[in-house]
């Protein structure tokens, strides 16, 4: 009976079916061995350092991977410490009893690495004969070799898979040169290679001197949303002040993030860098994997995983943001910040489209700056373009937020404004005023510049409908 058991283990275990099933059928034979025992094998997971149900010939509801339980202080435990076979059997029985219960834990290693355990609960009448237990057990350290071959041929597949999908995202982010498009590739990228419910991608702003939030991917709620962006505020000051990544495990287990328990469970945040500068963050929240329902914890593996997803993005944002800055110098002004001319010649010819296609107005203008002597000397002396800007801000901020200003020339200013029927009892006036306080501003610093303003200007369509036409009439400078 033991060697047929033990025949039909090993055909089993070399059988070429998946290791799900294999461990289900083992759980079966090994039951109806065992006097038709409770058994249940319970495999170990070391990234959430619990063990978790494969397989039990108990009625169960819901996932097997969602019962889970701690070996901490159990016969489970001592099993594992000191690799052996716990048997508990019933003592001081009642008179009359004629069934005796007892209770076996068979802890599973192979290759020197504990793997599981396997349970059984057997009632029966004669109790487990020692040659049961004996044929049971190697036919379980059999069952261990075939565990121990599957889960490591498995990681090695899931880990080349995992750094096959960062080099095929690498080569896509790498190629995409419009930053907006970038980042969002990037956040929803990091999450679904990594298995992050949620990411959170911060870049360095020049102009605040910040790290502002660029990114965000996941389908939480606004509210939750809130409260994942703190948890990335917690960690992100820290990851700037040393330039290290952080791995938090258990945020439920950090005192100083006690608060956000319950709200996330894990997360990685990393670095991304530009030489030994920072120049933003990505911080994954959440682990989750197709076979949980709940979050697990990320890994040192998930951490040197992630870090060739980052160089990849390194790279990424560094030549768009280098793409962008070109971009911007083709169409701006460096010394005002201001459109330049090929900017404006391209936003008038888009006006001149949709002002005939929708029958709207629209100005254009020419704000020509007449300086004297005493500004040619100042403007020698490299000192002119301080002035340059300061009356360009001043423009820029007399019109409409919608309407476009523009440095056409070293001394002149395009202007453009859609939907506007008048220009000379308008907006003149009140440009020019605004010159005119500018002006005093900085001749109360010891200077003593002056500068004329003249204006030129038509309308759409009654100066022209032509584009010839209209900068024709504009460059007539009237007032």
């Amino acid at each position: 009976m033991a060697q047929d058991f033990q025949n039909k283990a090993k055909e089993l275990v070399r059988s070429s079916s998946s290791i799900d099933k294999k461990i289900k059928e083992f759980t079966h034979l090994i039951s109806k061995f065992l006097y038709n025992s409770a058994v249940s094998i319970f495999l170990f997971d070391n990234e959430e350092d619990e063990f978790f149900l494969r397989s039990s010939t108990l009625c169960y509801q819901g996932r097997l991977d969602e019962m889970r339980v701690s070996a901490s202080r159990t016969v489970v435990e001592l099993s594992i410490l000191e690799k052996r076979v716990v048997s508990m059997r019933e003592v001081n029985r009642p008179p009359g009893s004629h069934l005796k219960g007892e209770y076996h834990a068979f802890a599973i290693f192979g290759k020197g690495e504990m793997l599981g355990v396997v349970s059984i609960q057997c009632i029966s009448e004669t109790g487990l004969e020692q040659g049961k237990l004996d044929a049971a057990g190697e036919a379980i350290n059999q069952l261990a070799d075939a565990i121990s071959i599957e889960l490591k041929e498995e990681m090695v597949s899931r880990r080349l898979t995992k750094i096959e999908a960062i080099s095929e995202a690498g080569v896509n982010i790498i190629q995409t040169l419009d930053l907006g498009r970038l980042l969002k590739l990037i956040a929803r990228s990091a999450s679904l290679i990594m298995e992050a419910e949620s990411c959170v991608l911060r870049l360095y702003d020049d102009e605040s001197g910040k790290y502002t939030i660029r990114e965000f991917y996941g389908l939480k709620g606004e509210e939750v949303q809130k409260m994942l962006v703190d948890i990335d505020r917690s960690v992100v000051y820290k990851v700037l002040k040393h330039g290290n990544p952080m791995l938090i495990r258990d945020l439920g287990e950090e005192e100083k993030r006690i608060a956000f328990d319950g709200i996330a469970k894990t997360l990685i945040c990393y670095p991304m860098k530009e030489g030994t500068d920072i120049i933003g963050t990505v911080t994954l929240i959440d682990k989750f994997t197709r076979e949980s329902s709940n979050p697990i914890l990320f890994t040192e593996e998930d951490l040197e995983n992630f870090e060739k997803f980052i160089r990849y993005a390194e790279k990424a944002v560094s030549n768009a943001v280098i793409f962008e800055r070109n971009e911007k110098l083709k169409n701006f002004d460096n010394v005002t910040g201001l459109p330049n001319h090929k900017y404006f010649q391209t936003r008038l010819l888009t006006e001149l489209s949709r002002s005939e296609r929708f029958n709207h107005k629209f100005v254009i203008m020419i704000c020509e700056l007449v300086h004297h002597t005493s500004f040619e000397k100042f403007y020698i002396a490299w000192r002119g373009d301080r002035i340059i800007n300061r009356l360009g801000r001043v423009i820029r901020k007399t019109v409409r937020e919608f309407d476009v200003v523009a440095r056409i020339s070293e001394h002149k200013f395009g202007i453009l404004l859609p939907g506007a029927e008048d220009a000379k009892t308008s907006v003149i006036p009140r440009i020019k005023k605004s010159i005119e306080n500018e002006l005093e501003q900085v001749n109360d610093g010891g200077k003593d510049i002056k500068v004329d303003v003249k204006f030129g200007y038509a309308t759409y369509p009654d100066d022209g409908e032509e584009y010839e036409k209209l900068i024709f009439k504009t460059n007539i400078l009237k007032i």
